[in-house]
């Protein structure tokens, strides 16, 4: 349990015996005012700017043992300002006098660790206010008490704001944190590694107490470095050393949140004083101090990924760009180009060094087309790099790499910054070292000069962030950059039986990372088991599945619960795989996924859709809710009756624009239905209208509750999750509802929503098995771990180079290696660190699993890993286990009143995703995202193309004529109002150019469509030109307006436009393709075995549909594109009938 959780169970235990104690809990003030006279402290409420509030809204003055606060507002905002201080007066015992200047009474106990907010974080000031605030709630109005109303009492959140005088989105937070997190006291848990030894080692002593010069301690898993840190700053504290001029630079904000309630503990005021946080939090700092030499404002505003995406997207239709020319959907391609720029403020190179670095390589390729290409590739990305910097310092913003490079700069080349920073922090501590970069090693040694007073604290083997530029070789050349710097080694690990050490050690000696450190030797504090680690082989990797289901159940049954065995993979892919495959076979998991893809989330966002949608598409999915149900023929004449009647927003919900053939059932149903959006707003905050929803309406916080089975926590804690998450959203304009919904889908995208897979601290009680990534795993320690996948294709993963690889000499250390090899090493040398996190995890005992055979049947082999560890581990007879009944897709039922007839691009739509092909032209759902200029563009071309296809399929037109059409499309579907319409309006232009160049060629032939008939249903192809060259060989063209790929030939429009080109013009003809956006046509080239398999599979499409089989394809790169991302999954019930296609 942590601090915070500690103060509300402590504000609660208060509440409650004040209750029984005879206080009325509803009234308030009468409650703080009665707990403030039992601790002899005085109340006063003052005028607001009252010179005895100090220029705050509450003091705790401790002298004169008294409360004053800020007379304003109910009688709850005055009660929760003496809760809050007396807070400061119950949890920090004699400290020193408090004036609180804000609070917040409904603030969330966690930030979603998503976008900016997963880089700020609070100081050790921050956090004791928002502990106060939290235990003023909890005093006000406790978890126990709010739920005991809403269950027991059959009170809505609104009905107990009522009755408190309280804000009702405090009620529902606190609704939704007593109904949603688990709320047992703390579980019984085995003494961890930090507990087994009460005083420090010898090597823990001789470092924790070394002085003067730069120092590095080589601290290997579970060796105790954090209490040696925690024992180093207790002794500076000891000797008199200011709190306020030690700093401690960590890796992540947990750890820094760790470390200082580790201090605080046993030194509140020290704790308080110094500076603890990551790098990129001092970095921040010392951009706010002296901000007028950045030429920066106060608080500059930090933009995330997707914002720097939104500011480059308009500027890019100026860029001369040519390998990265996306004018469709450019949002990847820009977030690859953004990686590339903070890959490069990582190594402090700004946009001039990366053109030079780029220029450097154009001028040495030769005449190596490859390696031109990549100059040329590294040359665009310096021209987005210049762009995104003009802009970014046009609107005085700042990003992620800034937060570094920008101090890194500014400290190195000002000697009045570099010497106030010097004089303020005098002791310098660095946990996780292997985990710092080149811009942070260049910060640290413009601050602490020759070294003195560094103290520094990692494990190379443990350098598993090589994405963002770190890298072990920092480590290995602290001498070099802290010349007379010592290095020492922890001895002793804590934490694994010795059994699991030999395995791990043994590893070390083959890693790259190894190269650097004292050799790895270590003594087990706590022996050895008697049992070795195991390694099990089955046949495929569903036997995989069950053989570790059966191993945590053995577990799990000889005394090591289930919440302390935790299985580790590299990719969240195959955890989501090995997550539903352990759960269908019983065993508990605590793993959320792609939070944004939980059914029960899909449940809110479909609804949240149905408030700007006007044909209610959202349907499809409520129908699928318990009380809600249709039948999926009902839902989708409805949707089809709204689309003819043209009806607005929230209309469905008026049965005037029901078909009148509906049955009763479904019209309670839709009626049911409706009234969950009784009074809701389409302008509405999103937060406020979903949690109405989960608390109160669907009642799914009281289901889920009461359910208590670890499945129903795990949806309790995905719709915390969501619903903090949807707390706090950039500013727009717009519908808020809307923007959230494109927000969302923009950081699936670009997979900007992964903060949001870890759980909130409290999940930790849950009796489940924690189900997580190798980097999450990073500092943490279990009973048992579980490692599958130890196969070829699994550990290590192949490399896969960016898009965007960085030019030859940015990454540092990297002198003689092109940027492309650069990356393959830090690559391979990271996975290797990664599967030494993972064995070394363990406390007692280590599973290791790998399947033999591939899906094909062909033998697959263990990991390249495994040889090295093989002698420390056992290998016995797996027998056979129980496979689980995993649900199978059943097939949709489909009456088909006629022969079905496709379109060569519907059927090029089924091949990439079976389900979106029957959202789109089976139930024709219509409805797509928000339109981008891009987009918008494009329908102008499209619209264009079409005019040309059907008025002068035979003919070409007139300039003015064509001049004329472009003029009235441009006005109808254009991005007429963009800041650079011009902009976006040359390059349409261009394109419709392109468009009619390509039809001049040849002499134009009728473009009728070719019909290629099997008995379950035909396939139309539309050739966009038909034309006969000179030599009279017939030409038949397909136009596309992106670039072309390398396998784009292997689509299947492509074989259905060969096939029927051959069947109408013979054997001789030529298919050809224009590529628009590189205005270059290709022949098209096709394999006759390519050609036989992919016929094949044209016609298995038309048996597939007219057997209802519509699969998910689930895509990162793809779903949250799909106008039905929000929709998709499970369907109402019922059979549908298609009359017509």
């Amino acid at each position: 349990m942590d601090a915070t959780e500690a103060a509300r169970r402590e504000a609660e235990r208060i509440h409650q015996a004040a209750v029984a104690d005879g206080v009325d809990p509803w009234n308030l003030l009468e409650l703080v005012n009665r707990e403030a006279a039992r601790r002899d402290l005085d109340v006063y409420a003052l005028a607001t700017g009252d010179s005895a509030l100090k220029g705050g809204r509450a003091v705790l003055d401790r002298e004169a043992e008294c409360i004053l606060y800020e007379d304003i507002g109910s009688a709850f905002d005055r009660a929760f300002l003496i809760a809050h201080e007396l807070g400061h007066f119950v949890l920090e015992g004699d400290a020193q006098n408090v004036v609180t200047g804000e609070v917040e009474p409904g603030r969330s106990a966690e930030d979603a660790p998503v976008g900016v907010e997963s880089v700020l974080d609070y100081g050790a000031r921050e956090r004791r206010e928002v502990r106060m605030d939290l235990f003023a709630r909890e005093l006000l109005l406790p978890r126990s008490m709010v739920r005991h109303h809403h269950i027991d009492c059959g009170c809505s959140s609104a009905d107990v704001a009522t009755r408190l005088e309280a804000p009702l989105h405090v009620v529902q937070q606190q609704l939704l944190d007593s109904l949603l997190l688990p709320n047992e006291p703390p579980a019984v848990v085995e003494p961890t590694a930090a507990a087994v030894v009460p005083t420090p080692d010898p090597t823990q002593m001789e470092a924790a107490n070394h002085r003067n010069t730069a120092f590095q301690l080589q601290a290997g898993p579970g060796t105790g470095k954090t209490r040696t840190l925690v024992q180093r700053i207790e002794s500076l504290l000891a000797e008199g050393v200011d709190p306020i001029s030690i700093l401690v630079l960590t890796f992540s904000n947990k750890a820094a949140n760790e470390l200082c309630e580790r201090l605080a503990a046993r030194n509140p005021r020290a704790a308080a004083a110094m500076w603890i946080g990551t790098f990129h939090a001092f970095g921040l700092d010392i951009v706010r101090r002296f901000h007028d030499k950045l030429g920066l404002p106060a608080n500059p505003r930090l933009i995330d990924r997707s914002e720097g995406i939104e500011l480059l997207e308009d500027e890019l239709p100026r860029l001369s760009l040519r390998h990265f020319r996306n004018l469709w959907d450019p949002a990847l391609d820009l977030s690859d180009m953004l990686s590339a720029i903070s890959r490069a403020k990582d190594e402090v190179v700004d946009a001039a060094g990366y053109r030079a670095l780029a220029l450097a390589m154009a001028q040495s390729c030769g005449p190596d087309a490859e390696a031109m290409k990549s100059a040329e590739k590294c040359m665009e990305v310096a021209l987005v790099y210049e762009t995104y910097e003009r802009l970014m310092a046009a609107r005085q913003l700042i990003d992620f790499g800034d937060l570094v490079a920008q101090p890194v700069r500014l400290v190195e080349t000002d000697a009045e910054v570099r010497n106030a920073l010097r004089a303020r922090h005098n002791h310098v501590l660095v946990d996780e070292y292997q985990d710092v970069n080149c811009s942070s090693v260049r910060l640290l040694k413009a601050i602490v000069g020759d070294g003195r007073n560094l103290w520094v604290v990692g494990d190379a083997r443990q350098s598993i962030y090589r994405f963002r530029g770190a890298s072990a070789t920092n480590m290995a050349q602290f001498n070099l950059d802290f010349p007379g710097a010592q290095i020492a080694q922890l001895g002793v690990n804590y934490r694994s039986r010795q059994e699991v050490i030999n395995a791990f050690t043994a590893f070390s000696g083959t890693m790259k990372a190894s190269t650097g450190p004292v050799p790895l030797h270590l003594n087990a504090s706590r022996g050895a088991s008697g049992t070795k680690p195991e390694f099990k082989v089955v046949r495929s990797t569903d036997d995989e599945i069950s053989t570790v289901a059966a191993t945590i159940k053995y577990q799990q049954e000889s005394g090591t619960a289930f919440r302390h065995q935790a299985l580790l993979c590299a990719s969240n892919a195959r955890l989501s795989e090995i997550a539903e495959g352990l759960e269908a076979r019983g065993i508990p998991v605590l793993h959320l996924g792609s939070l944004f893809e939980r059914p029960e989330i899909k449940d809110l966002l479909a609804m949240l859709s149905m408030l700007s949608d006007p044909y209610a598409v959202g349907l499809v999915r409520v129908s699928t809710m318990s009380t809600y149900e249709l039948p999926l023929q009902d839902v989708v004449q409805i949707i089809e009756c709204l689309r003819e009647s043209k009806v607005a927003p929230l209309e469905w919900r008026l049965n005037k624009n029901w078909p009148p053939e509906f049955a009763e059932a479904s019209k309670t149903a839709l009626a049911r239905a409706a009234m969950l959006f009784d009074g809701v707003s389409p302008t509405g905050n999103p937060w406020s209208i979903l949690t109405t929803w989960v608390i109160d309406r669907l009642g799914l916080a009281k289901s889920l509750y009461l359910a208590g089975d670890a499945r129903s926590r795990m949806k309790g804690l995905a719709l915390w999750q969501f619903l903090n998450f949807c707390r706090q959203q950039p500013s727009g304009t717009g519908s808020p509802c809307v923007r959230l919904l494109d927000r969302i889908r923009r950081l699936v995208l670009l997979s900007e929503d992964r903060g949001l897979r870890h759980f909130p601290g409290v999940a930790d009680g849950i009796d489940a098995v924690r189900l997580m990534t190798i980097h999450a795993s990073k500092g943490l320690e279990f009973h048992t771990v579980h490692i599958p996948g130890m196969v070829t294709s699994g550990l290590p993963r192949n490399n896969m180079a960016p898009r965007c690889v960085p030019p030859d000499g940015l990454i540092h250390g990297s002198d003689e290696m092109t940027g492309l090899e650069a990356v393959k090493a830090g690559h391979d040398e990271e996975e290797e660190c990664l599967f030494f996190v993972a064995l070394s995890r363990a406390r007692d005992r280590l599973f290791l699993y790998a399947s033999s055979v591939q899906s094909d049947g062909r033998t697959r082999n263990p990991s390249k890993f495994m040889p090295s560890i093989l002698h420390h581990l056992i290998q016995l007879p797996v027998p056979a286990q129980r496979h689980a009944g995993l649900r199978a897709s059943s097939a949709l039922q489909i009456v088909w009143e006629q022969k079905p007839a496709w379109t060569d691009s519907q059927v090029n739509l089924f091949e990439r995703c079976p389900r979106r092909f029957l959202y789109t032209h089976v139930m024709k759902l219509g409805g797509r995202r928000t339109e981008t200029a891009f987009m918008k563009m494009h329908n102008v071309v499209s619209n264009v193309f079409d005019w040309l296809k059907t008025v002068h399929a035979m003919t070409m037109p007139a300039e003015a004529e064509l001049g004329v059409r472009f003029d009235q499309a441009w006005q109808s579907k254009g991005p007429v109002d963009h800041g650079y319409a011009e902009d976006y309006r040359r390059i349409a232009r261009r394109l419709v150019d392109v468009v009619v160049e390509t039809r001049s060629l040849g002499v134009p032939a009728p473009a009728t469509p070719i019909s290629l008939g099997w008995a379950e249903g035909e396939i139309l192809v539309r050739p966009d030109s038909v034309a006969r060259g000179d030599n009279g060989q017939i030409v038949v063209r397909r136009v596309k307006t992106g670039k072309p790929r390398s396998n784009a030939f292997d689509d299947i429009e492509y074989t259905l436009l060969h096939l029927a080109t051959t069947q109408a013009y013979g054997g001789s003809a030529q298919v050809e393709v224009t590529y628009l956006t590189s205005e270059t046509t290709q022949p098209m080239e096709i394999t006759e075995r390519k050609l036989k398999t992919r016929s094949e599979k044209a016609q298995d499409f038309v048996r597939r549909v007219r057997a209802g089989d519509f699969p998910l394809k689930e895509e990162a790169r793809t779903c949250p594109r799909c106008p039905s991302f929000f929709i998709c999954g499970d369907l109402p019930a019922g059979a549908i009938t298609i009359k017509k296609v």
